[in-house]
């Protein structure tokens, strides 16, 4: 985000810090705040099966989270771990719903959603390519 951009943001946001392998945000959890990463390295991960995790993305400073729950409030759909410290701004819906008025604030959330949006689907799009490669492998096969 440019400065310009974070001026915008800055009177709506908290910053929040946070300490290596601490949760900002837990996976089914109750989340409607957006997040922007200042300073720091945070991992994105989902639960596969039981203790088993996903890692789907490494954020750093200009990187955002939770832009969906802001717009539908749903329990999170990943963890967020700091990876090393870092800073955060933590910008709540009744901010949100403020700066959307903004047209360059709502146009930077709709270009973040949707490059979200499309990594999605490059990994689904991976992930059947995976199946139906492994599926039409013989068992005696190596």
């Amino acid at each position: 985000m440019d400065a310009n951009l974070l001026d915008t943001i800055e009177p709506y946001a908290t910053e929040l810090h946070y300490a290596p392998g601490q949760v900002v945000v837990w996976e089914g959890q109750p989340q409607d705040a957006l997040y922007l990463v200042l300073h720091g390295k945070l991992s994105v991960s989902q639960s596969v099966r039981g203790e088993l995790e996903s890692v789907l993305a490494e954020l750093g400073p200009g990187a955002s989270f939770g832009e969906l729950a802001v717009f539908d409030p749903a329990p999170a759909a990943a963890t967020v771990t700091a990876e090393e410290r870092a800073v955060l701004w933590k910008v709540e819906r009744r901010g949100i719903d403020q700066l959307v008025g903004d047209p360059d604030v709502a146009w930077a959330l709709l270009r973040t959603m949707a490059g979200k949006v499309r990594m999605a689907n490059a990994r689904l799009v991976e992930a059947v390519r995976w199946s139906l490669d492994s599926a039409a492998l013989d068992p005696g096969e190596s």
